[in-house]
């Protein structure tokens, strides 16, 4: 007896040992498991790119209060695990330190580092209270500082964190131009996608009354509304022979929400678009899967606001998955979309990368509009499937001026031959701010933009979405046939089960009547 316990004791101190040895062991080591479908939680090749290509040692101040109710305290939690994965990924290049601001010093150093004291609020005492506290950190390297003033969330924090990075390690930007001068939307109504633009590029107006400076990387043209001269024609034209990267992102159609109304526009760009693999058709796509508008009804002798669905508004979720400015993205909100015609690309031998059609049920207006959404619709009126809204177009693009194609063969800045990248969509309004309640709707423009630049790296980490995907549009029959399924189910369920015990309690009467029956004989 003795023995035993002898090697029980002996056994347990060894386990013991063992257990801290092992912890002393993987101490160092930082991994974590990502169960969601779209590895969500994992940092993706591009941010441990960056932290591999680190020169020199970064530092990651944070300021976040410690005594903060949920969910910012898991913020804070989460947080620092992502810092430590951070580091781990950097060979130790990168480090973190944790302030929590409880003094009057801590708190005057990180605003004067840029963060903010804001307002939560906490519940104390069962009394609800508001605190001031902070909640960012600032990014130091090479005697250059970025700055997250505010981390209300972790959805996008890997993508904020990679690109302050990138500005960091990289700090020259590119340069973008975006189009004026022929009605197109002001910085006004694209101001969100803007700012979110120049946080990575320099980003400035061009009209093509002029030339295209060469210092400009990638060019938008969103939304005109004007035809454009030849002159202007001729300029843009000589910007695409030299550098080929823009994105024509336009309607044929100029539409009003307000008035109900449309006509088409007459642009003088379809040569242009010919001579680059593509045409936009003038008509105006309508779509089942749609969003949906507010308008003033009258029942009853009362006026209320319903939402009504406006099949001139589509919920693209037709997406390249494979494609990279799309191949994270869910769905994007196009208003007033034009079709799109590749088939000019097949005689010139360009690329076509379809990225984005409309539903199995869809349809075309032409001509005469009527955007009413109240209007009555015919499902005649969906028989079209899978119109194309946006395809990216590369490879030898040639001009269809030949002053320009004498001028460009002798042009030695053209150095993209054969490397052109060509981003069209029927529609531009997509980014303008009163679309952008949608989040992938800003993403997919910023990946266009990356996407013409070579800048790459951050798109997968900008499209990763916390969002739960969005659930694929049925046809009425599976709609109803689903309904009396679950309505059915249950009562079926139940007497299914109750079949089940009342004929296993009738075969055991049966047995034990049977069992009965001998000993009655014997009885006898």
């Amino acid at each position: 007896m003795k023995k035993q316990l002898r090697d029980a004791i002996v056994q347990g101190i060894l386990l013991f040992v063992v257990i801290v040895l092992a912890n002393l062991v993987v101490s160092g080591w930082f991994f974590r498991i990502d169960l969601t479908r779209d590895r969500v939680n994992t940092l993706s090749p591009a941010t441990g790119e960056l932290l591999k290509d680190l020169k020199d040692h970064m530092i990651v101040r944070v300021y976040f209060n410690s005594d903060l109710p949920s969910p910012y305290n898991s913020n804070r939690t989460a947080l620092i695990d992502m810092l430590q994965e951070f580091r781990s990924l950097s060979d130790g290049k990168l480090e973190y330190d944790i302030i929590d601001p409880e003094t009057d010093a801590q708190v005057e150093r990180g605003t004067s580092q840029g963060i903010p004291q804001v307002q939560v609020q906490v519940i104390n005492n069962d009394k609800l209270e508001v605190k001031r506290a902070m909640m960012g950190l600032v990014i130091e390297y090479r005697a250059r500082k970025q700055v997250i003033p505010v981390i209300e969330n972790l959805s996008n924090f890997e993508y904020e964190m990679a690109s302050r990075m990138d500005r960091l390690i990289n700090p020259h930007k590119k340069t973008i131009a975006i189009a004026q001068g022929n009605g197109e939307p002001s910085f006004e109504d694209i101001q969100r996608a803007e700012q979110a633009l120049s946080r990575r590029y320099e980003v400035i107006t061009v009209d093509f009354s002029k030339p295209v400076p060469d210092s400009v990387s990638a060019l938008l043209v969103i939304q005109p509304k004007t035809a454009f001269a030849d002159s202007q024609l001729y300029n843009l034209d000589q910007y695409m022979m030299r550098r080929g990267r823009a994105a024509f992102l336009t309607s044929m159609v100029s539409a009003s929400m307000q008035s109900q109304f449309a006509t088409d526009l007459s642009l003088n760009l379809s040569g242009l678009f010919h001579s680059y693999g593509f045409s936009i058709k003038k008509n105006l796509v309508r779509d089942a899967v749609c969003a949906s508008v507010s308008v003033m009804q009258r029942e009853a002798g009362m006026t209320i606001q319903t939402e009504i669905p406006n099949p001139y508004i589509p919920i693209v979720g037709n997406l390249g998955k494979s494609f990279i400015v799309t191949q994270n993205l869910h769905q994007i909100v196009v208003p007033f979309p034009s079709e799109v015609d590749t088939s000019y690309a097949d005689e010139l031998h360009l690329r076509v990368i379809p990225f984005a059609t409309s539903s199995e049920r869809s349809g075309v207006q032409t001509r005469v509009y009527n955007l009413d959404p109240t209007a009555q619709f015919t499902r005649a009126m969906f028989d079209d499937h899978y119109l194309l809204l946006g395809a990216a177009i590369s490879g030898a693009i040639h001009s269809s001026i030949p002053d320009t194609a004498r001028y460009a063969k002798a042009d030695g800045a053209r150095k993209n031959e054969g490397r052109e990248r060509v981003v069209v969509m029927g529609n531009g309004d997509f980014m303008q701010d009163a679309f952008l309640s949608n989040p992938e709707n800003l993403s997919i423009f910023l990946n266009i933009a990356d996407y013409l630049t070579d800048d790459l790296g951050l798109v997968s980490i900008r499209s990763k979405t916390f969002l739960p995907p969005p659930l694929e549009p049925v046809s009425e029959t599976t709609r109803v046939v689903t309904k009396d399924l679950i309505a059915a189910f249950p009562p079926l369920l139940v007497l299914a089960i109750g079949l089940l015990y009342w004929r296993k309690t009738v075969r055991r009467r049966k047995n034990y009547r049977s069992s009965l029956a001998p000993r009655e004989n014997e009885t006898i």
